[in-house]
């Protein structure tokens, strides 16, 4: 169960029990996985070189597919999100002072970077809540549901303790929208 606290942080709960807190950006990615993000900012990597990093406004371009598979009894999850995002700023002044951020080479590579970097920390996260927490609060059994044909049968499959063995795969695909200048 995943619970919204004050500011940034979100609080985790297990049958009632505190069992861990998400950070901002943790919580952002549990927004992403769930298609419950509106819009954000995001700093990722710079590609380009210029700045240690690029502040990205994102929102979903669709909803998350989320899809389980069950290989040997163990839950095999991936999650396709699509994002569309907008270069806000950089986070220190270009050294160069005339990098084109939206020449089509540089959008590509600010994309790759986008994808990269949401695709390794959101694995991090889903890993974390999985295995440190033992908590599925993205609801992915309820797609796992499906390969019961009973009740019982998913009660004996007691998916939480299964859950916590889970792989999985993310995949992000960013497209970069022009539109804002880039200051």
């Amino acid at each position: 169960e995943f619970s919204e606290g004050r500011g940034k942080l979100r609080i985790v709960f297990k049958n009632d029990v505190l069992v861990g807190e998400l950070g901002a950006e943790e919580s952002i990615w549990h927004m992403m996985v769930s298609s419950k993000l509106n819009s954000c900012t995001i700093s990722i990597p710079n590609p380009l070189g210029d700045s240690d990093s690029i502040n990205l406004s994102v929102k979903l371009a669709r909803n998350t597919k989320n899809n389980v598979a069950l290989i040997n009894g163990t839950p095999y999850i991936s999650s396709d999100i699509k994002i569309s995002a907008q270069i806000k700023s950089a986070t220190q002044a270009s050294t160069s002072g005339n990098s084109n951020y939206y020449s089509k080479e540089n959008i590509k590579l600010i994309e790759d970077s986008c994808n990269e970097y949401l695709k390794k920390t959101i694995n991090d996260y889903l890993y974390k809540t999985a295995k440190e927490y033992n908590c599925d609060i993205d609801s992915f059994g309820k797609y796992a549901v499906k390969y019961f044909t009973t009740i019982q049968d998913w009660q004996d499959y007691n998916w939480l303790d299964n859950f916590q063995n889970s792989t999985f795969n993310v995949n992000v695909e960013t497209t970069i929208k022009s539109g804002n200048t880039f200051l």
